[in-house]
């Protein structure tokens, strides 16, 4: 089969078309899909008759070139080794050798440099929201003759060898080879068949419009083409990349901004998916015409061999490749990872894979990306490729492939301002077209006119494609050095100032306002209580199911709960929110699965509850540590639910210690602090220290004094409080179970100033409990004047053992007490508030369950405007 163009790798347009003119290259657009983009350029081969084709190859950047000793010819580049250099380690500075001028010493040099540099530009960038890539790519621009070439010629000669150029090339293109198939395993092709008109509209008129508009303008401004561009059909090729938002891009840029699981980043992903498929099946399908119609004979066999070698490779993919991975997968517990001989078998077959496809003139990519998009995400495949590759691959190797785009920029050519200003005018109409037609179906659906600027915004992301597509049109001669250095500058500044702009300008937790109030506290009499509990894994349900048992509720108050199973996003690329759905297909090993387990142990406790009392919905949420928060509100702000229940990340261990729930515990702390401050409605936090527990039907009398759960509410004034103690009243009206409600006052004489509007709310809700529920027997009233917050904590200390569970607020919008002034300096956990942690401190040496209760404030009510809260990075 006749190799593909080495400037489009095309698995369809034979290479013979440009044989005779490669110069010319152009004649045609860029034909490979911005699914898989040209990471790198064929690696070089030695000139020799036997070797008709340059495979894959880079020219190095502008740099001194050693004294001629073997000659290596790489397209039309000369690259020059010096002699002696065949080892590829070193004996080291005292043997009398130079690291540098080895192979393997200089490639661990190219690693670690670009790794440091493009973390440290990162470090100060991410301030201003700047994607991870962009970072990397000014990176190898200060290495680069724009920079370091100028500055230290001799420090920047380490990074123009040819011998280290073609070293950077092999090992980056070999991580994007990988890290693209991981990125076909995530990506989840649902997202086609689940995507609207809305997203189907603006992935046809965002590709379509700057298409046709930077034709127009091409056509317009033909005249001032110069003939360079003309020759190599400049424009035509540049249109067919500029004008699309690839996938890879859109996801990898929402990923960075913690964007991927909210409303408008999933609009974006569809439409970009949806838009690469589009163009990768109208460009297959122009150039089939294009070789059909051809007048020569040999054309027109070599294109219908090419057609059946690319359906023998596809056959292969999916009926032997994807059937072998699958069966390595099949009998994997869950949640557990691939193991170690069947990872290595998986990573095997891809790299067949990516062999197969060179050799039938296809991409090293092409394999790999279409083998990853026929296998599903997700666990357990996608979790170990997450796993065990994602730190490697693409913290470590895959700067190397961005760093190059920035390594061949070099901003002192840009000589001609004609010519960089006629490249202006075509780039900036074709991202203005884009930003313009993507706006008009979001406004037409009714979107809002922010909404709708932010997804033309996220449609004109830029970053890892343009990369390796400009290197590939530098390699073809389609571009020079001048337009090569004007094009980069320009995906650096689209780049960065589109995601930075989006990310200040989106804030999803903007539309969490619930516009009344949606606490315990005004719930009418009788109203069924709206809760949405929210479980990590199967050791946060028991003690949820102990809190519901404790709510006692009854067919005259009943509650509603929306259970919301919380995973974290490993192995793919969106986020996943739905209703629970029971799978067709069991687990491997058989049983159920953890989702399954759950929601059947708050199926079968609802069944317990006398009918008409409870009802229960569950929901599944995958998503990032960093968004989960969006998800959970958006939940209970569509459910409008009461209060949402968490659970703390840390509970107590079999020795008395604490320890972490999970292994992710300081991402899910961050997550619940979120939900603190964006919530709709009121938020309590489940600190389960065992001391809670379901008590079965037919037991009538839990302990000595006949109540099965006994409850103690701690109240020293303010909404949380309040709150705190509605909760609480809620639980025992209808139910037998003994409640203490503890005021702690100060001295008369020290109560002087101070909110008098809080003080009374203060007042009125204490006086309902005591005249509606207090009768000094199973519901018991008890005011303590003290001087200090020594005297609370007696009390405190003394009372707690008696009670299965503590009820607190967390006093989060109320100015700082007298009786706390002592205990704050101290606090450990800020999201429980003062008390809250002094009651679940190992310290303390209280083991008793506590809630912690925090009212909706009045920003989610809609009564204030909410200010910024912490960045949803996931470190708050």
């Amino acid at each position: 089969m006749a190799p593909a163009c080495p400037a489009c790798y095309s698995p369809w347009l034979p290479s013979c078309l440009h044989a005779s003119h490669p110069a010319r290259h152009g004649k045609f657009p860029i034909l490979l899909g911005a699914l898989f983009p040209a990471a790198t350029s064929d690696p070089p081969v030695l000139s020799s008759p036997q070797a008709p084709r340059p495979a894959m190859s880079l020219e190095a950047p502008p740099g001194p070139v050693a004294p001629l000793h073997g000659e290596l010819t790489v397209n039309r580049s000369l690259f020059c080794f010096p002699p002696n250099n065949s080892a590829a380690t070193s004996s080291g500075v005292f043997a009398g050798d130079d690291p540098l001028k080895f192979y393997f010493p200089l490639l661990l040099y190219h690693v670690c440099t670009v790794f440091a540099l493009s973390r440290a530009i990162h470090a100060l960038l991410r301030r201003a929201n700047v994607p991870l890539v962009i970072s990397q790519i000014l990176a190898g621009a200060l290495l680069g003759p724009s920079f370091l070439g100028k500055v230290l010629p001799r420090a920047g000669e380490l990074f123009a060898t040819p011998e280290g150029w073609v070293q950077i090339n092999t090992v980056g293109g070999y991580a994007f080879m990988l890290q693209i198939f991981v990125v076909g395993v995530k990506t989840d092709l649902g997202m086609i068949v689940k995507s609207g008109k809305k997203a189907v509209a603006i992935a046809f008129f965002g590709t379509a419009a700057p298409h046709l508009t930077m034709l127009a303008a091409g056509a317009a401004l033909k005249a001032r083409v110069p003939a360079a561009w003309k020759a190599t059909f400049l424009l035509t090729n540049l249109n067919s990349w500029w004008s699309l938002s690839a996938f890879v891009v859109v996801c990898c840029t929402l990923d960075d901004l913690n964007l991927l699981s909210t409303k408008l980043g999933r609009l974006a992903m569809s439409a970009a998916l949806i838009g690469d498929f589009a163009n990768t099946f109208s460009i297959a399908g122009v150039t089939s015409y294009l070789l059909a119609s051809s007048p020569s004979e040999k054309i027109q066999r070599i294109g219908f061999l090419s057609l059946i070698t690319f359906s023998v490779f596809i056959g292969f993919m999916a009926f032997v490749a994807r059937p072998t991975i699958l069966r390595l997968m099949r009998d994997v517990p869950e949640g557990a990872l691939l193991g170690e001989a069947r990872l290595v078998a998986v990573l095997l077959i891809t790299i067949t894979c990516s062999f197969a496809g060179e050799i039938l003139g296809l991409h090293a990519t092409y394999g790999p990306f279409m083998l990853g998009l026929m296998l599903p995400g997700g666990a357990p495949l996608g979790v170990t490729l997450a796993e065990r590759l994602d730190r490697l691959v693409a913290g470590v190797l895959m700067p190397l492939l961005f760093a190059q785009g920035g390594m061949r920029m070099d901003i002192f050519k840009l000589a001609d301002a004609s010519t960089c200003l006629l490249l202006e005018v075509f780039l900036v109409v074709g991202a203005v077209a884009k930003f313009v037609f993507c706006m008009l179906p979001c406004l037409y659906c009714g979107m809002s006119h922010g909404e709708a600027f932010i997804i033309g915004l996220m449609m004109n992301f830029k970053g890892i494609t343009e990369v390796v597509y400009a290197s590939a049109f530098m390699d073809a001669k389609v571009f020079d050095d001048q337009v090569y250095a004007a094009f980069m500058i320009n995906v650096l500044v689209v780049g960065a100032t589109t995601a930075s702009l989006v990310k200040r300008m989106y804030h999803p937790e903007e539309k969490y306002v619930a516009y009344r109030r949606r606490t315990v506290e005004h719930k009418k009499l009788g109203e069924e209580l709206r809760m949405l509990a929210c479980v990590h894994s199967q050791a946060d349900v028991e003690p949820m199911l102990a809190l519901l048992d404790a709510s006692s509720s009854t067919p005259a108050s009943p509650i509603s709960v929306y259970l919301l199973h919380l995973a974290p996003l490993a192995g793919l690329t969106t986020s996943v929110l739905r209703p629970f759905k029971r799978s067709c297909t069991p687990p491997p090993g058989g049983g159920a699965t953890d989702a399954e387990r759950i929601v059947n142990a708050f199926h079968f406790f609802v069944q317990q509850r006398p009918l008409g009392s409870a009802s229960l919905l569950p929901f599944v949420c995958i998503a990032p540590y960093a968004t989960m928060h969006d998800d959970v509100c958006a939940v209970a702000l569509e459910k409008r639910a009461t209060l949402i229940v968490v659970p703390f990340h840390k509970r107590l261990a079999i020795d008395g210690s604490v320890e972490n729930t999970t292994a992710n515990a300081g991402a899910v702390q961050a997550a619940n602090i979120n939900v603190l401050h964006y919530s709709p409605c009121s938020v309590a936090f489940l600190v389960d220290r065992g001391s809670l527990s379901v008590v079965p039907a037919a037991a009538s009398v839990g302990d000595a004094d006949g109540y099965p759960h006994r409850v103690a509410v701690y109240f020293l004034g303010g909404p949380d409080d309040r709150e705190a103690l509605a909760l609480a009243a809620y639980m025992a009206e209808d139910a037998p179970i003994g409640l203490t409600v503890f005021r702690f006052l100060l001295p008369p004489e020290w109560r002087k100033g101070g909110d008098l509007e809080e003080d009374r709310l203060d007042d009125e809700a204490v006086e309902e409990y005591v005249r509606r529920c207090v009768d000094d027997r199973r519901l018991v009233y008890s005011e303590n004047v003290v001087s200090g917050s020594d005297e609370m904590v007696a009390v405190i200390r003394k009372a707690s053992p008696a009670a299965d569970l503590l009820i607190v607020g967390r006093r989060a919008e109320s100015p700082e007490s007298p009786l706390t002034a002592g205990i704050s300096d101290w606090s450990e956990h800020m999201e429980l508030g003062v008390l809250g942690d002094l009651l679940t401190s190992t310290d303390f040496g209280c083991r008793v369950t506590t809630l912690v209760v925090q009212q909706q404030t009045r920003a989610a009510a809609g009564e204030v405007s909410r200010s910024p809260g912490p960045e949803s990075d996931g470190h708050v």
